[in-house]
Order: structure tokens, then C-alpha cells, then sequence
């Protein structure tokens, strides 16, 4: 049996709307936790009331720091006004063991780098503490009174994530697994190629 030691990170998908979320495992059971800010850029877990037995679900390990946790749920179709079907589904939820990131930086030095890196093609722009959204879009968010999107540099257990925000809110953790001056590796992407290079 493989390995399960460790934190691992819950990988969103395009269709996932919940917070982060981390799970560890202890015996049977599957333990879930959310993160807080500790101080500074410094998250520490905070266990949830949520536990689970793995021994009830079917797992598979996609590489060494990679299980894939398939549990079944329920499919809800609407047909029409008056018909609607409902079926079993299996749905398959990665999580990716983190591991502390390689780097001679201090945090405050990684956020003044400026990184590009390339997503289903898309150029992701990285670079903290900037609003992420477009001119128009900030121009509404004004009005709405949010704050929008924004990328914030934060360490948990050793690991530097470039975190997320949306309207103050921690949206998504995108890991990284190496950063120096030229490039970084980043982890946590729902299809392959799992990590990618930013230059």
C-alpha cells in the first residue's frame, strides 16, 4: 500500500464552489480541515466536524503525492417541468499531498517577483497583492462595493501558496512545489499536466 502520510490538498475543479479545504489521514479515517490566517502570511488547520472511513470508498493513487477518492452521490436531471431523473453517480475527488517548497527566498522577496504561466491555454499573470480583475470588471466591482480578485502570497506548513482572493475571500490555493528568481512550479491543477512551469 502506498503512502498515506501527510496533508494533502483538496483539488477544485471548474464546478467546485467550497473553500479549501486539506485532508489527513489517521488509521480508517479520513480527517478534513480548513485553513485561517495564523499571522502574517502563516495559515494553520483548523480541524472541521466532518470525518469519513476511507474503508467505505473505492481510492486509487494517480502518482506517489496524488489519491484520487471516488464516492458515490446522487445525479439530479431535469427532463422537463413535470419530469426530472435521479441516478447513482461515482464522483472522483483528487487530493495532492503538499510538501514544503523548495526555495532559498524569503516570502517578502517572492512578492515582488513576476512570474507568466500557461493554463488550457490561458497566460495566467503571477504577481501578489495586485487586483487580478480587468479594468471593467473592477469598475463594477466599485460600484457593487467588492474588492474582486486578488493574489496573496501564504505559507502553510512549509509550503508557499499563491492564494486567491475574491472579494477578501480565499478562493483557491495554487501550490508551489519551487520558486527561485526565474521560475516557479506550480501544483494543484485539476487535469494533467498536474503542475506547470511560471518563467
Amino acid at each position: 500500500m502506498k503512502n498515506l502520510n501527510g496533508t494533502w490538498l483538496k483539488i477544485k475543479t471548474g464546478a467546485d464552489y467550497c473553500r479549501p479545504e486539506f485532508i489527513e489521514f489517521s488509521k480508517d479515517q479520513i480527517i478534513h480541515f480548513k485553513l485561517e490566517l495564523k499571522s502574517g502570511n502563516e495559515l494553520l488547520k483548523v480541524r472541521t466536524k466532518w470525518s469519513e472511513k476511507l474503508s467505505e470508498y473505492k481510492y486509487e493513487f494517480v502518482n506517489d503525492n496524488r489519491i484520487r477518492i471516488l464516492r458515490m452521490g446522487k445525479t439530479h436531471t431535469v427532463l422537463s417541468e413535470t419530469e426530472s431523473k435521479t441516478e447513482d453517480t461515482e464522483f472522483a475527488t483528487d487530493y495532492e499531498r503538499i510538501e514544503p517548497t523548495k526555495t532559498e527566498l524569503e516570502s517578502e522577496k517572492i512578492e515582488t517577483l513576476e512570474f507568466k504561466a500557461e493554463w488550457s491555454n490561458e497566460k495566467i499573470p503571477l504577481k501578489f497583492n495586485e487586483i487580478l480583475d480587468s479594468p471593467v470588471i473592477q469598475e463594477i466591482n466599485k460600484r457593487m462595493k467588492r474588492s474582486g480578485r486578488k493574489l496573496i502570497l501564504e505559507n502553510f506548513q512549509g509550503t508557499y501558496f499563491a492564494s486567491i482572493f475574491d472579494n477578501d475571500e480565499r478562493d483557491k490555493l495554487i501550490g508551489i512545489k519551487e520558486i527561485d528568481e526565474e521560475k516557479a512550479i506550480l501544483f494543484g491543477f485539476p487535469e494533467k499536466p498536474y503542475e506547470i512551469k511560471a518563467e
